[in-house]
């Protein structure tokens, strides 16, 4: 499943992102969003979703979002 179909207030484990040469890719990596992490999904805000990653809120946009798959 991807992220972006995650429901609110429901935390899930990353499964794989993208490999896409992103400046915003590498640094939400270097934050904590990187395979086997925990991540909840805060809220869904028009195109942006907000997640909590070891306790830090991040928001990635529908794009990005579309490209990572959770379980």
């Amino acid at each position: 499943m991807k992220i972006l179909e995650v429901p609110e207030n429901k935390e899930v484990t990353v499964k794989k992102i993208p490999k896409i040469d992103n400046p915003f890719l590498k640094k939400i990596e270097a934050m904590g969003l990187k395979k086997g992490e925990k991540v909840k999904i805060l809220s869904k805000l028009g195109r942006n979703l907000v997640i909590s990653v070891e306790g830090r809120k991040m928001v990635i946009d529908e794009e990005l979002a579309k490209e990572i798959e959770v379980e």
